[in-house]
Formats: structure tokens, sequence, C-alpha cells
């Protein structure tokens, strides 16, 4: 059984329910000729849309990622561990590796790294539309187009973070959406070998970055129906493999540089959300509390075991598993210790999957988040500094644009600044836990 089936294993499918309460047949589904031709349009306008916000943004025009990339490229190139040399990589290796392929091909191809970098991303996004794409032709035929042009191809959130941002947070959303999408296969076709692949998807994500270790408890309602420990112990050592070996090889070279920049690395704190808040305008002894470096991974730990048991327990369906899967990685950066702008592509893929899936509500609730959520990228990415800031590269001298800039620096100011994305979050959020809820 392939992850991604053919198109006419698509079209074939059973009817998928639509609202929270009834399942409601599917709309008559489209030709094979009519699956591809869809399938290159939301290409192509990706492309389209990529290639026209590369030629008229400035280089100039990038995050403080980038960067660092650069410098890690560059001890790369000197034989240097830039696990050791710089305080750039705060993940398993994944990301390492994959800079130094970027930086060799780029080089062979005469193109800058930043270009190479961007072209980089973007190829591994067009992975994450196909396999967004494939699976909305099945469940939502009639909006599968649609959603997705919408959703990823002119997203403007998306664009940013594959073009400006230019950081790697699509590769786990890659892997985590995909990897679901093998388990709820599983699920439908009671088939141990798409559970097999989804931990190793999963485990893939979890190499990439470790927050997807949280979908852990995904892997539950596969384990019961394997029913062979030997099977079970190998879907686990999929899931875990990976993340070990590549953390065991980067330790044993640099112990005491991978505890303190991996294994104790909570992102950004006080920029966003409550962490902000609280910093800002809360009593000093709840923030230390809530920025305990031990807290969260407590708290990640407790809903890892209670997750699984909730799930061994149960069956949650296909769509709410993705929305499920969607909302534990949203959680994470919304309400967490840390917050960075471009850990949109955890959540987003899953977001775009399930807005055909559940009734008019939810949809109204996403074009809601949506819009602010688009606003307020657009706006940072047009202003921060630390992000690239694209309209000081195409006005200088603006003084309003210094004086944005100059604030920008303030994590009270970024927080007032974000409230109103913040408010939606916790709206989609809370609409999302009420789809849950209606199990």
């Amino acid at each position: 059984m392939t992850l991604l089936p053919v198109p006419a294993g698509w079209i074939t499918s059973a009817p998928v329910a639509t609202n929270a309460e009834a399942v409601v047949a599917a709309p008559a589904v489209a030709t094979s000729r009519t699956w591809r031709r869809d399938l290159l349009l939301v290409l192509a306008v990706a492309w389209a849309a990529r290639l026209v916000f590369i030629l008229v943004v400035p280089t100039s025009a990038h995050s403080d990622d980038v960067n660092n990339w650069v410098a890690v490229a560059h001890q790369l190139r000197l034989g240097h561990n830039p696990y050791v040399t710089t305080t750039f990589l705060n993940w398993p290796p994944l990301w390492m590796c994959c800079i130094w392929l970027i930086d060799h091909v780029s080089r062979a191809l005469g193109i800058s790294f930043f270009l190479g970098l961007r072209l980089f991303l973007i190829a591994v996004e067009s992975l994450l539309i196909v396999a967004l794409y494939a699976f909305l032709a099945r469940v939502a035929p009639r909006d599968a187009r649609r959603v997705v042009l919408v959703g990823i191809s002119l997203n403007p959130i998306a664009i940013l973070l594959v073009c400006q941002h230019d950081n790697f947070d699509v590769i786990a959303g890659l892997f985590c959406f995909v990897g679901v999408l093998a388990l709820t296969a599983s699920a439908r076709a009671r088939d141990a070998v798409a559970w097999l692949a989804g931990s190793l998807l999963l485990g893939l994500g979890v190499l990439a970055k470790t927050t997807p270790l949280v979908l852990a408890p995904l892997l539950a309602p596969g384990a019961r129906a394997t029913r062979s420990w030997l099977g079970r112990g190998l879907g686990a050592a999929l899931f875990l493999g990976p993340v070990v070996l590549g953390m065991a090889v980067i330790y044993v070279l640099a112990p005491h540089a991978v505890t303190e920049n991996v294994i104790r690395y909570r992102s950004s704190s006080g920029w966003f959300g409550f962490t902000g808040l609280v910093e800002g305008f809360g009593p000093a002894r709840f923030s230390k509390v809530y920025y305990s470096k031990d807290v969260f991974p407590v708290l990640a730990l407790a809903w890892i075991v209670l997750g699984t048991v909730f799930m061994w327990r149960r069956e949650l369906g296909e769509r709410r598993t993705i929305l499920l899967a969607g909302l534990v990685l949203f959680i994470v950066p919304t309400l967490g210790p840390g917050y960075r702008p471009h850990y949109a592509y955890w959540w987003l893929p899953f977001f775009v999957a399930s807005y055909p899936l559940f009734d008019r509500g939810w949809r109204r609730a996403l074009i809601v988040f949506y819009v602010v959520a688009g606003l307020e990228y657009v706006a940072e990415y047009a202003l921060f500094p630390s992000l690239g800031a694209f309209l000081d590269a195409w006005f200088p001298s603006n003084g309003f644009l210094a004086r944005a800039a100059h604030h920008s620096g303030d994590p009270k100011w970024q927080t007032e600044f974000r409230i109103p994305f913040f408010l939606a979050c916790l709206y989609v959020l809370a609409e999302g836990l009420r789809r849950l809820r209606r199990q």
C-alpha cells in the first residue's frame, strides 16, 4: 500500500464527513486527467508566486537565520563542528546535513547560497503541496484545488517563510503531515506496513525538530491493532531510532555543546502570548515558573503518556486525527514557553487539510484566523529587521520604518503588536478543541 495512492485510488474512496454531526456523500469526483491538471495548476501558481517574490524583493530582505546558515556552511567548509563553533544549531543533525548539501550544490551550479536555500525549501514545500492536494482530492475533490491554492500556494505566510525567513520548519511539517496521513491510511485499511511507514515519517520529523515527539500518542491505535510485540517494537524503533542515532553521533563529538544548545534549548520566550504578557506585565515569580526549562518538558511528557492511553482506548477517525495532530503542534508555540513565527509550518498543512472536513463554524474560524495571521505576518516581515524587513529594503531612509525597527527589539512591544494574532490563535484553538470533544 502506498502512502499517497495514485489518483484512481483517491477517486474511488468512500465518502467522508463534511460536518461535525453527519456523513455527507462525497461530491462528484474528477477524472485522472483533471486530477493531474489541478495538481500542476496549484504547483505552478505556488512557483510563480515565489518567483515573483524572489525577483521583486531585494536579497537584503532576509531573516537573521539566513546569516546563521551561511556561518554554519562556512564552518563546515573549514572542517569544523558547527555545534561547537557556533550556537546556531539547536536541533538534531538533519538540518546541518541539508546545509552542507545546499552549499555544495549551490557552488556546483554557480548560484548564491541564499538562492540555493530558497530553491531547496520551495522544493520541500512542493512535496507538501502534492501530499496535501492528494489528500484533499480524495476526501473533498470539489474543494481540493481552491483550498490548496488559497491555503498554501498563495498564502502570504507560506511565501514569506520559504522566501524570506528561510528556516527549515517546512521539512518537519512535511514529515509530520505525510506521517499522519500514513497512520490514518493504516487505520482505514488495517495495514501494519502503513503504520510502520507513518512511524518512520514521524521519526524523521523528530530528526528535523524534536517538537514532533508530542505526536507520539497518534501511534497508539496502530500499535494496538498490530498486536505483535515485535511489530510494536519495530514501530517504536522507527519513530525514535533516527533521532537517537543522530543525537548520539553529535553528542559523542561535543557533549557539552549538544547538552546546552540542543537538549536544553527551549526557543525564545517573552515575545508572544502568555510568556510575553507574563514577562512584560505579570508577577516575576510566576514568570520564572512559566519559563522554567523543566516545566514544559514535564507537561509534554504527561501529554504523551495520557494521550497514548486515550488513543489506545478509542478511535478518533481520520478527520479528528488530522485535527488533533494540528492542534497539538499548534499548542506548543501558542501556549508553550517559546515562540518563533517560522513555527507556523508545523500546523499550517493540518489546518488547511481540516478546512473541508468539518462544519461551517470551523471553516469560518479558519478564515478569520487566516486573515488575522496573514496580516500579522506581512506586517512583521515588512517591519522587523530580524525577520528581513522587506519594506526597509525598498525605503531605507524612511523615518516610520526606522522607528518600527527600533521598537521591534523590545519584547514588550512585540508582545503588544502580536495581541490580535494571539487572540485569533486562542479562538481557533478553542473552536478546534470543540470539534474534538464532539466525538
